[in-house]
């Protein structure tokens, strides 16, 4: 199956910008430092409420974050990066809950396009990494400010919800991370139900994500996570999985996965009883298959 690879930034944009037109603002650069960076620095620069929700997306990043500060690596044109900003009335206490929530929907839209005899092949990893077979395919970085002007209460926050999903060359990833990670190309050939052009586009599924992210956030505000508890249970990759949990490199415990709470912490069943997770590393023991990374409840 040929390469997913990225068209032109301006063809994207105006292709996104078609089936985007509830959103104020679309742009997607060739190049830029960090879409999240970008967008956070744009509500801090006195930017209106009515330029959100918007989306920005760029075919390379120079400085490009992941969770826990550390670099977002990617190949040219081979990594599908973007960030969508949101305005939110919400105190600051319940927004670390957005994390998993937006996992959960990046999940369930992947999996809506691979067709429904493959859909369990992706999973979600709390707090947000999108694993295929394991191997992880794309992750999340969800920001939060106080906007520099507009404010429509004193818990009015803009919320920057960014993502990098690998769209080829997963063994040259996997060489240079020194771990196993998935591409949507591998995710595609790997396929009986190719059918669905919408999977091959990437426009259509940009669209369907930042959507998605938009009508959850909004359902989030209405009715909090507990409805989402569900849904996370459908797409959870540590579900019944015996687990380790650290921080700094260091066991903090260990036991067995058993979903999240009302509040989106993570559930771990231990020798000493039921613990929550708000951050840590989270590895699933087995003898022939780890999947360690930074789980930040952030």
């Amino acid at each position: 199956m040929p390469l997913i690879t990225l068209p032109p930034a301006a063809q994207l944009e105006e292709k996104i910008k078609r089936e985007l037109l509830g959103f104020a603002e679309v742009q997607w650069l060739e190049q830029v430092d960090s879409t999240n960076t970008q967008l956070i620095a744009r509500a801090r620069q006195l930017e209106p409420v009515h330029e959100r929700p918007s989306l920005l997306g760029a075919h390379h990043q120079t400085r490009g974050k992941g969770r826990g500060g550390r670099h977002w690596k990617d190949l040219d044109k081979a990594t599908l990066m973007f960030s969508c900003a949101f305005d939110i009335d919400m105190p600051a206490a319940q927004l670390p809950m957005l994390a998993p929530l937006c996992g959960v929907v990046v999940c369930e839209q992947l999996r809506q396009l691979v067709g429904s005899q493959h859909q369990d092949r992706l999973s979600m990893k709390w707090p947000n990494d999108i694993l295929f077979d394991g191997a992880k395919l794309s992750g999340l970085l969800i920001e939060a400010i106080k906007p520099a002007v507009g404010r429509f209460s004193a818990h009015h926050h803009v919320v920057v919800i960014g993502m990098g999903l690998n769209l080829s060359h997963a063994k040259a990833l996997s060489e240079s991370l020194e771990r196993q990670v998935a591409d949507w190309t591998t995710v595609l050939s790997s396929l009986v139900e190719r059918e669905n052009k919408a999977a091959k586009n990437v426009s259509s599924m940009v669209a369907l994500i930042a959507n998605a992210w938009y009508q959850a956030v909004l359902q989030y505000k209405r009715e909090g996570f507990e409805p989402f508890i569900a849904r996370h249970a459908a797409v959870d990759a540590l579900a019944g999985q015996e687990v380790d949990v650290l921080n700094d490199q260091e066991l903090m415990f260990s036991g067995l996965a058993q979903g999240v709470d009302r509040n989106a912490c993570l559930q771990v069943m231990t020798k000493e009883g039921l613990k929550q997770v708000i951050y840590g590393d989270i590895s699933i023991r087995a003898s022939n298959h780890t999947l360690s990374r930074e789980g930040r409840h952030v």
